[in-house]
């Protein structure tokens, strides 16, 4: 028992020694990744302080021979020493409280103070390198400027030369240009002046001055001869062809304020004024854009005339095809009214079978309402022929479609005379089948006859009767009519079939019996031949006939075979 508390005591023992000594060892670890961080801090300080920025700034003090510079040099050491007394030392004494942190294990603390240092040391950072790019750009800025102004007087030189020689296109402008060659030329004079005297801010605003009347001399000279080219010869030319062609189409009766004709023209003139004020003093901008525009637009205002006469063009030959098409669907609609009691009264129909006629009728209506009313704004000139053409098309593809649906009704009408029509083509059709029928069935002077067929025939000939009944009334119904037609003709079709396979099989069983009688002698042939005989005397001449067949079958087939196919 003692041994075992002995092993916990030791086991407590070393488990608080491995703990002490893991805790010891993080916090010496981490003491250490501080004191790294904190020394990045310190190079960092020292690496600004160590910048040559006291020795820059006697550099340029040597060679600010002018107030301006010395005020900006000066200035710039007084922010340098700011920064060193306040920013600077600021930064010591955080650094010493970092140290502080690291030995007395105070890690949030840290934490704080690091962050405001690399903030510190961030705007340190920048302000010293501003420091020095002003100080960089004041130390050669002579150097620079000139070898800017060399590049902008060779530019100058081209422009000269450039200008020389389209003289002749800049007419009235020409002296007000050669005004501001000289004006730049002065400039370049004041350059030389402000660079001896050392005036830096001088210096900078005159070599923008010379760049930017140099890039709007070089615009001018590319630009202007276009510019006053469209000014006094292009856009003048054709407004005045555009008014010639706008007046003579106002003469012929076009109706063209929709294209706002004369508002546009002012305003195109007014723009041109405009841009001729400021052509004047050399101000040029987007004009050459804006008088491109312009004569687009003119074009397409050539472009709208032309469109607006085909237009009239299309339009005269639709209106003549919708005339044309109006006065025979005007004379169609009379002609059926005239006719419409003898039609109704010929073929009994009723209101609702000719509510097609009358909604035709007010559909028709309604578009030559339209087109009248087309034909009243056409006198007021209140449209564009572009739009009357879509208007007339319109109306052009409704009344043709009225003409189809005319058409449509019309033969609908017309097939109830057609149905009486073929009515009675078909009675007298009826007529002479039923009597072709009597007439074999009597002429070929069978045994006895079915009555099946005197019956078929009672039927066909009631049936006949009936058409010829709906062909007599008035007013006849259609419907009534090519049912009892229907009618008749199908028993007229099976009477004649019944009657035609009587005659068929009775003509072919006696070819047959005077063929087998030949044969008679044999006892078993005779014997089935007298059978098929009976048969035929008992008007059964389809069982008849094929008893006689099997006869001969057994006798000759082959001739069996081609009766069968002549019968068939």
């Amino acid at each position: 028992m003692k041994t075992i508390y002995i092993i916990i005591i030791a086991s407590f023992i070393l488990f608080i020694g491995i703990s002490y000594l893991t805790i010891t060892l993080i916090r010496k670890n981490n003491n250490k990744n501080l004191k790294n961080k904190m020394n990045l801090l310190e190079i960092k300080k020292n690496n600004l302080d160590s910048l040559p920025i006291s020795i820059e700034l006697n550099k340029i003090e040597e060679i600010a021979k002018s107030e301006q510079l010395e005020n900006k040099i000066n200035k710039f050491k007084q922010e340098y020493e700011d920064i060193k007394e306040n920013k600077l030392s600021r930064i010591d004494d955080l650094l010493l409280e970092l140290d502080d942190c690291i030995k007395n294990n105070k890690n949030k603390n840290f934490s704080e103070i690091y962050a405001d240092t690399e903030i510190i040391l961030e705007n340190v950072d920048y302000s010293f390198n501003d420091i020095l790019d002003e100080i960089k750009e004041i130390s050669s800025y002579e150097e620079k400027y000139r070898e800017i102004v060399t590049k902008l007087k060779t530019k100058y030189r081209y422009l000269d030369y450039t200008f020389r020689e389209k003289e002749p296109m800049f007419k009235d402008l020409t002296e007000t240009i050669k005004m501001q060659f000289e004006n730049i030329a002065k400039r370049f004079k004041d350059f030389d002046k402000v660079i001896d005297e050392k005036l830096y801010n001088e210096v900078i605003l005159v070599v923008k001055s010379l760049d930017t009347m140099i890039d709007n001399l070089d615009i001018v000279i590319k630009e202007l001869p276009d510019i006053l080219l469209l000014l006094n010869d292009l856009i003048p030319g054709r407004i005045n062809d555009l008014n010639n062609e706008y007046n003579k189409m106002q003469e012929e009766g076009f109706t063209l304020g929709f294209l706002n004709y004369e508002k546009n023209i002012e305003d195109i003139e007014k723009k041109e004024n405009d841009i001729l004020s400021r052509a004047k003093v050399l101000n040029i901008n987007n004009s050459l854009f804006d008088l491109r525009m312009i004569l687009e637009y003119l074009d397409n205002l050539f472009k709208e005339l032309e469109k607006e006469k085909k237009s009239k063009n299309e339009f005269d030959q639709l209106d003549e095809a919708f005339l044309a098409k109006k006065e025979k669907l005007e004379k169609i609609v009379k002609d059926i009214y005239n006719e419409l009691d003898d039609i109704k009264t010929l073929y009994h129909l009723n209101e609702k079978d000719l509510e097609i006629i009358d909604e035709l009728n007010l559909k028709l209506a309604q578009i030559i309402k339209n087109y009248k009313k087309l034909n009243r704004d056409k006198k007021k000139k209140q449209e564009s022929f572009q739009k009357r053409y879509i208007t007339i098309n319109e109306l052009l593809s409704n009344i043709n479609q009225i003409s189809l649906d005319f058409d449509s009704a019309l033969r609908t009408l017309g097939s109830f005379y057609e149905d009486e029509k073929r009515a009675h083509t078909e009675y007298n059709d009826i007529k002479e089948i039923i009597k072709n029928c009597k007439i074999r069935i009597r002429n070929y002077k069978l045994p006895i006859i079915h009555d099946e067929y005197f019956v078929q025939e009672e039927e066909a000939t009631v049936a006949l009767s009936q058409v010829k009944e709906e062909l007599l009334n008035k007013p006849i119904v259609i419907k009534n009519l090519n049912m009892r037609v229907e009618t008749a003709r199908d028993l007229t079709f099976k009477l004649y079939q019944t009657a035609n396979n009587m005659l068929k099989y009775a003509y072919f069983t006696e070819l047959l019996l005077i063929y087998s009688n030949k044969y008679r002698h044999e006892k078993n042939i005779d014997k089935n031949l007298t059978k098929a005989q009976d048969l035929y005397y008992e008007g059964k001449y389809q069982e008849s006939y094929q008893q006689i067949l099997k006869v001969i079958k057994n006798i000759d087939e082959e001739f069996a075979n081609k009766i069968i196919k002549i019968n068939n």
